[in-house]
Protein backbone atom coordinates (compact mmCIF):
# COMPACT_ATOMS: atom_id res chain seq x y z
CA UNK A 1 0.00 0.00 0.00
CA UNK A 2 1.71 3.35 -1.32
CA UNK A 3 -0.08 6.85 0.31
CA UNK A 4 0.60 9.63 -1.85
CA UNK A 5 -0.19 13.60 -1.91
CA UNK A 6 -0.81 16.20 -4.58
CA UNK A 7 -1.31 19.57 -4.84
CA UNK A 8 -5.28 20.56 -4.82
CA UNK A 9 -6.57 21.81 -8.13
CA UNK A 10 -10.09 21.55 -7.66
CA UNK A 11 -12.51 24.66 -8.45
CA UNK A 12 -13.08 26.20 -5.08
CA UNK A 13 -10.15 24.44 -3.25
CA UNK A 14 -7.11 25.76 -1.72
CA UNK A 15 -3.96 24.49 -3.45
CA UNK A 16 -2.54 23.90 -0.19
CA UNK A 17 -5.25 21.84 0.72
CA UNK A 18 -3.31 18.74 -0.42
CA UNK A 19 -5.29 15.41 -1.95
CA UNK A 20 -4.14 11.83 -1.15
CA UNK A 21 -4.98 8.78 -2.48
CA UNK A 22 -3.29 5.48 -1.62
CA UNK A 23 -2.56 2.60 -4.24
CA UNK A 24 -2.39 -0.86 -3.75
CA UNK A 25 0.52 -2.13 -6.22
CA UNK A 26 1.60 -5.38 -7.62
CA UNK A 27 3.01 -7.05 -10.86
CA UNK A 28 -0.70 -7.39 -12.10
CA UNK A 29 -3.62 -5.00 -10.61
CA UNK A 30 -3.27 -1.73 -9.26
CA UNK A 31 -5.76 -0.60 -7.33
CA UNK A 32 -6.21 3.14 -6.45
CA UNK A 33 -8.83 4.75 -3.63
CA UNK A 34 -9.23 8.71 -3.09
CA UNK A 35 -11.57 10.95 -1.92
CA UNK A 36 -11.44 14.18 -3.82
CA UNK A 37 -10.50 14.01 -7.74
CA UNK A 38 -6.81 13.52 -8.05
CA UNK A 39 -5.47 16.09 -11.13
CA UNK A 40 -2.20 14.78 -11.62
CA UNK A 41 -3.49 11.22 -12.48
CA UNK A 42 -5.75 12.36 -15.39
CA UNK A 43 -2.40 12.83 -18.29
CA UNK A 44 -1.28 9.06 -16.88
CA UNK A 45 -4.91 7.88 -17.19
CA UNK A 46 -5.52 9.75 -20.97
CA UNK A 47 -1.40 7.95 -21.56
CA UNK A 48 -3.16 4.16 -20.75
CA UNK A 49 -6.59 5.27 -22.75
CA UNK A 50 -4.40 5.91 -25.78
CA UNK A 51 -1.82 2.89 -25.34
CA UNK A 52 0.92 4.83 -25.13
CA UNK A 53 1.01 4.66 -21.11
CA UNK A 54 3.14 2.76 -18.99
CA UNK A 55 3.57 -1.35 -19.64
CA UNK A 56 4.36 -2.30 -16.29
CA UNK A 57 2.90 -1.39 -12.64
CA UNK A 58 6.48 0.21 -11.72
CA UNK A 59 6.29 2.29 -14.84
CA UNK A 60 3.07 3.45 -14.06
CA UNK A 61 3.77 4.37 -10.42
CA UNK A 62 6.93 6.36 -11.94
CA UNK A 63 4.76 8.08 -14.16
CA UNK A 64 2.50 8.80 -11.60
CA UNK A 65 5.40 10.35 -9.39
CA UNK A 66 6.61 12.47 -12.13
CA UNK A 67 3.05 13.83 -13.00
CA UNK A 68 2.99 14.75 -9.13
CA UNK A 69 6.77 16.31 -9.24
CA UNK A 70 5.37 18.37 -12.12
CA UNK A 71 2.34 19.63 -10.26
CA UNK A 72 4.74 20.52 -7.11
CA UNK A 73 7.48 22.18 -9.65
CA UNK A 74 4.46 24.35 -10.93
CA UNK A 75 3.05 25.81 -7.74
CA UNK A 76 6.53 26.43 -6.66
CA UNK A 77 6.99 28.46 -9.50
CA UNK A 78 3.53 30.21 -8.73
CA UNK A 79 5.15 30.68 -5.32
CA UNK A 80 8.58 32.27 -6.32
CA UNK A 81 6.40 34.38 -8.54
CA UNK A 82 4.31 35.92 -5.73
CA UNK A 83 6.83 36.17 -3.93
CA UNK A 84 9.59 38.40 -6.05
CA UNK A 85 6.30 40.79 -6.36
CA UNK A 86 6.21 41.04 -2.64
CA UNK A 87 9.77 42.10 -2.55
CA UNK A 88 9.21 44.25 -5.18
CA UNK A 89 6.56 45.89 -3.61
CA UNK A 90 8.75 46.56 -0.35
CA UNK A 91 11.73 47.93 -2.34
CA UNK A 92 9.35 50.92 -3.40
CA UNK A 93 8.50 50.90 0.37
CA UNK A 94 4.67 50.49 -0.45
CA UNK A 95 3.53 47.50 1.76
CA UNK A 96 1.52 44.25 0.68
CA UNK A 97 -2.06 44.02 1.22
CA UNK A 98 -3.04 42.87 4.72
CA UNK A 99 -3.29 38.47 4.87
CA UNK A 100 -1.44 37.84 1.52
CA UNK A 101 1.85 37.15 3.39
CA UNK A 102 0.60 35.28 6.11
CA UNK A 103 -1.23 33.25 3.40
CA UNK A 104 1.54 32.42 1.08
CA UNK A 105 3.85 31.32 4.38
CA UNK A 106 0.91 28.79 5.00
CA UNK A 107 0.94 27.63 1.93
CA UNK A 108 4.58 27.39 1.64
CA UNK A 109 4.90 25.72 5.16
CA UNK A 110 2.07 23.06 5.09
CA UNK A 111 3.29 22.14 1.56
CA UNK A 112 6.70 21.79 2.57
CA UNK A 113 5.97 19.10 5.54
CA UNK A 114 4.09 17.06 3.34
CA UNK A 115 6.53 16.94 0.54
CA UNK A 116 8.98 16.17 2.51
CA UNK A 117 7.12 12.92 4.00
CA UNK A 118 6.50 11.89 0.18
CA UNK A 119 10.33 12.51 -0.76
CA UNK A 120 11.28 9.89 1.76
CA UNK A 121 8.51 7.96 0.36
CA UNK A 122 10.01 7.94 -3.52
CA UNK A 123 13.41 7.38 -1.75
CA UNK A 124 12.83 4.35 -0.53
CA UNK A 125 10.63 3.20 -3.33
CA UNK A 126 13.76 3.66 -5.18
CA UNK A 127 15.99 1.53 -2.48
CA UNK A 128 12.95 -1.38 -1.93
CA UNK A 129 13.58 -4.51 -4.09
CA UNK A 130 10.04 -4.78 -5.30
CA UNK A 131 9.11 -7.46 -7.75
CA UNK A 132 7.14 -5.61 -9.70
CA UNK A 133 9.74 -2.48 -10.22
CA UNK A 134 12.91 -3.16 -12.82
CA UNK A 135 16.16 -1.60 -11.93
CA UNK A 136 15.47 1.30 -14.39
CA UNK A 137 11.73 2.19 -12.20
CA UNK A 138 13.85 2.68 -9.64
CA UNK A 139 16.88 4.51 -11.00
CA UNK A 140 14.22 6.75 -12.02
CA UNK A 141 12.02 6.83 -8.66
CA UNK A 142 15.47 7.99 -7.26
CA UNK A 143 15.46 10.64 -9.68
CA UNK A 144 11.99 11.50 -8.61
CA UNK A 145 12.79 11.98 -5.44
CA UNK A 146 16.06 14.55 -6.54
CA UNK A 147 13.96 16.37 -7.91
CA UNK A 148 10.93 16.61 -5.38
CA UNK A 149 13.96 17.25 -2.62
CA UNK A 150 14.94 20.27 -4.92
CA UNK A 151 11.41 21.55 -5.04
CA UNK A 152 11.82 21.15 -1.12
CA UNK A 153 14.78 23.30 -0.92
CA UNK A 154 13.21 26.09 -2.77
CA UNK A 155 10.30 26.17 0.02
CA UNK A 156 12.78 26.32 2.70
CA UNK A 157 14.30 29.43 0.75
CA UNK A 158 10.85 31.08 0.49
CA UNK A 159 10.31 30.14 4.46
CA UNK A 160 13.57 32.47 5.10
CA UNK A 161 12.59 35.11 2.02
CA UNK A 162 9.03 35.33 3.80
CA UNK A 163 10.62 36.33 7.03
CA UNK A 164 12.67 38.47 5.85
CA UNK A 165 9.20 40.55 4.02
CA UNK A 166 7.70 40.57 7.82
CA UNK A 167 10.79 42.16 9.26
CA UNK A 168 10.93 44.64 6.18
CA UNK A 169 7.11 45.09 6.61
CA UNK A 170 7.71 46.10 10.36
CA UNK A 171 10.83 48.23 9.84
CA UNK A 172 8.12 50.23 7.32
CA UNK A 173 5.45 50.55 9.83
CA UNK A 174 7.87 51.64 12.62
CA UNK A 175 9.59 54.07 10.43
CA UNK A 176 5.94 55.49 9.06
CA UNK A 177 5.10 55.47 12.88
CA UNK A 178 8.36 57.60 13.80
CA UNK A 179 7.97 59.98 10.77
CA UNK A 180 4.26 61.00 12.17
CA UNK A 181 5.56 61.12 16.01
CA UNK A 182 8.75 63.48 14.73
CA UNK A 183 5.42 65.17 12.91
CA UNK A 184 3.26 65.90 15.83
CA UNK A 185 6.68 66.64 17.90
CA UNK A 186 7.58 69.48 15.22
CA UNK A 187 4.00 70.65 15.64
CA UNK A 188 4.08 70.90 19.80
CA UNK A 189 7.54 72.72 19.51
CA UNK A 190 5.85 75.22 16.97
CA UNK A 191 2.78 76.32 18.97
CA UNK A 192 4.88 76.01 22.31
CA UNK A 193 5.86 79.87 22.49
CA UNK A 194 2.69 80.81 21.94
CA UNK A 195 1.24 78.60 24.85
CA UNK A 196 3.77 79.25 26.88
CA UNK A 197 3.47 83.53 26.22
CA UNK A 198 -0.72 82.64 26.59
CA UNK A 199 -0.40 80.89 29.52
CA UNK A 200 1.99 83.30 31.19
CA UNK A 201 -0.23 86.80 30.70
CA UNK A 202 -3.20 85.07 31.06
CA UNK A 203 -1.95 84.09 34.86
CA UNK A 204 -4.29 85.07 37.48
CA UNK A 205 -2.92 86.42 40.97
CA UNK A 206 -5.64 87.61 42.56
CA UNK A 207 -6.83 85.91 45.44
CA UNK A 208 -3.88 83.87 45.81
CA UNK A 209 -1.60 84.80 49.34
CA UNK A 210 1.29 87.74 48.16
CA UNK A 211 -1.04 89.36 45.43
CA UNK A 212 -0.69 92.53 47.16
CA UNK A 213 2.95 92.32 46.90
CA UNK A 214 4.03 94.75 43.54
CA UNK A 215 6.69 92.11 42.68
CA UNK A 216 4.37 88.99 42.70
CA UNK A 217 4.33 88.75 39.03
CA UNK A 218 8.10 88.97 38.88
CA UNK A 219 8.50 86.55 41.91
CA UNK A 220 6.21 84.17 39.73
CA UNK A 221 8.26 84.50 36.53
CA UNK A 222 11.27 83.49 38.47
CA UNK A 223 10.29 80.87 39.90
CA UNK A 224 8.51 79.45 36.43
CA UNK A 225 12.28 80.22 35.24
CA UNK A 226 14.04 78.07 38.14
CA UNK A 227 11.44 75.40 37.05
CA UNK A 228 12.24 75.21 33.80
CA UNK A 229 15.87 74.97 34.19
CA UNK A 230 15.22 72.22 36.81
CA UNK A 231 13.30 70.63 33.99
CA UNK A 232 16.04 70.79 31.21
CA UNK A 233 18.37 69.69 33.96
CA UNK A 234 17.07 66.70 34.61
CA UNK A 235 16.42 65.80 31.11
CA UNK A 236 20.47 66.27 30.81
CA UNK A 237 21.28 64.10 33.30
CA UNK A 238 18.68 61.55 32.10
CA UNK A 239 20.67 62.40 28.04
CA UNK A 240 17.31 62.84 26.90
CA UNK A 241 18.83 66.54 25.27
Amino acid sequence: MVNLQTINKNIGDRPEQLVAFRIYINNQIIISSRHRKVKSLEPVIDDLNHHVGAKTSGEWLVEVADSINDEVSDFTDILHDRLIKMEEKILTEEIPERGKLALLRRQVIIVHRYMSTQRNVFARLATEKFLWMSDDDRHRMQENAERLGRCIDELDGFVARTAVITDEINALISEATHKRIYTMSMLAIVFLPSTFLTGLFGVNLNGIPGSEFKFAFSVFCLLLSCLISFVIWWLKRGKWL
